[in-house]
């Protein structure tokens, strides 16, 4: 297919040698021959550099960049987005991979739909498993077509995943949160409202999972501060007057990831003394700040009983401190008992 849209791919990379390789060949063989890959390397101490210079010599679409690390996505997408030549861009893992016809079949789409924003068919990838889940079209429905507040709604539960082909302009003005690594997916979800509509194609990007080293599969001190981005999510929901029953399950949902967090916190093996004393004043801080003050609504019409008596509980926890250390103290329980399983 012969086309002048120019797409650009966008890979952080840290510490990736050992599925770098795979992932950069199954773009440079991709059927669709416009693209731009931009490589924005965060200090790597492994043999990641000397991939990428093997790639970007033997390939001029394949473009280097170097920064200091910072230890997140969206650092790398601050530092990357004015670098962004393309009209659409697509980010990739630097350990995912890419079906030969994926660019391909999203730019096809992208001219026959008109759509900002395409969608292709998402596997979990596992490499030693056979009948990975995957994500097709939304409930295997690749001809539909929604519109921005519909497919902000469909992310929240992962009905739709977020590796998507975005128009560029999208991108404009906006700036990714560096306070969490999970940012760059409250940015995704704030792109989907803005689009005008979303579609979806063929062609299969394979997001894996069986990378122990990646930094989602990581427990360090950064996930408690993923804290940020449900709150962000959360003022998101409430801002754009969705549904007052939305709005409360995830006041709900972020009051009650605390509540785990502060009792992991508790058992956390921390680094040093300096390391605990840091997150200890970030939770309580966020606590004050941010929970204490939530307002148990007047208005229970358009809950269902069982979830009213779980916002309830959890609201009416936040203003006692006894009830707050002993529902810590259940949870502290609850995570030891898991863990010997």
């Amino acid at each position: 297919m012969v086309s002048n849209i120019l797409i650009s791919i966008f890979i952080p990379i840290y510490n990736g040698e050992k599925y770098l390789k795979e992932t950069l060949l199954s773009i440079k063989n991709q059927s669709y021959q416009n693209i731009e890959i931009l490589l924005v390397d965060d200090s790597s101490t492994d043999n990641s550099l000397s991939i990428i210079k093997f790639f970007c010599d033997n390939d001029s679409r394949f473009k280097f960049f170097s920064k200091k690390n910072g230890g997140m996505v969206a650092k790398s997408w601050n530092f990357i987005l004015p670098e962004i030549k393309g009209d659409c861009v697509f980010y990739s893992s630097q350990d995912d991979l890419f079906s030969q016809d994926l660019i391909q079949k999203m730019v096809t789409k992208i001219i026959d739909s008109h759509a900002d924003i395409i969608l292709p068919d998402m596997e979990y990838y596992y490499e030693k498993l056979n009948n990975n889940k995957q994500i097709i079209g939304l409930n295997s429905n690749r001809d539909i077509i929604l519109n921005g507040k519909q497919a902000f709604l469909e992310s929240l539960n992962w009905n739709i995943h977020g590796f998507a082909l975005i128009r560029k302009n999208l991108f404009d003005n906006e700036v990714f949160p560096e306070d969490a690594f999970d940012s760059d997916e409250f940015v995704t979800r704030k792109i989907f409202y803005k689009s005008e509509t979303v579609a979806f194609s063929e062609g299969t990007f394979f997001y894996r999972q069986d990378n122990i080293n990646a930094i989602t599969k990581k427990v360090d001190v950064s996930i408690f501060y993923t804290l940020n981005t449900l709150l962000k999510l959360y003022f998101f929901i409430k801002e754009n007057n969705f549904h007052k029953h939305l709005i409360l399950q995830y006041q709900y949902k972020l009051q009650r990831q605390f509540l785990e967090y502060y009792a992991l916190f508790k058992i956390f093996k921390f680094e040093s003394r300096n390391s605990r004393l840091l997150l200890k004043n970030y939770l309580e801080d966020f606590k004050i700040q941010n929970l204490e003050n939530f307002p148990i609504t007047a208005n229970f019409v358009c809950l269902q009983l069982s979830f009213f008596l779980k916002y309830l509980v959890v609201s009416v926890i936040f203003k006692s401190r006894f009830l707050f250390k002993l529902f810590v103290k259940k949870e502290i329980f609850r995570l030891k008992k898991n863990s010997k399983h």
